[in-house]
């Protein structure tokens, strides 16, 4: 019996190896300095309310009635929306946290970026 094969996890590297490793000897040398990110957890307040109900539901309601990235769409283009994010911060304002007026749509792309934007100027 052969043993279950799957592609090396290099990009575009097409060697099969067997499933329980994740690089081929051409490039096993990844696998000690591959890097891993995970995403800060803040913890307390913050991390409690992204997983409460109460976000949960207005997020989804508010994805819901604008399906489309906004700032995309002030550019031109169509793009489906990925998270329902807080104009303000809710770092800055915790009260509006739940305030629909505050929300807006983004895709990933343009979340990130906005984000990045706020971590400099908070940082300044």
């Amino acid at each position: 019996m052969t043993q279950a094969m799957k592609f090396c996890s290099h990009a575009g590297c097409r060697n099969l190896i067997p499933l329980t490793e994740r690089y081929c000897s051409k490039h096993k040398h990844e696998e000690s300095s591959r890097v891993y990110f995970h995403r800060k957890h803040s913890g307390g307040k913050y991390e409690a309310f992204y997983h409460s109900t109460a976000w949960k539901k207005l997020s989804y309601q508010y994805k819901l009635a604008n399906p489309m990235c906004e700032a995309c769409l002030k550019r031109g283009v169509i793009r489906k929306v990925d998270i329902a994010d807080h104009i303000v911060p809710i770092k800055e304002d915790w009260s509006k946290r739940l305030d629909y007026a505050n929300l807006q749509a983004l895709c990933i792309v343009c979340h990130n970026i906005k984000s990045e934007k706020e971590v400099k100027e908070r940082k300044k």
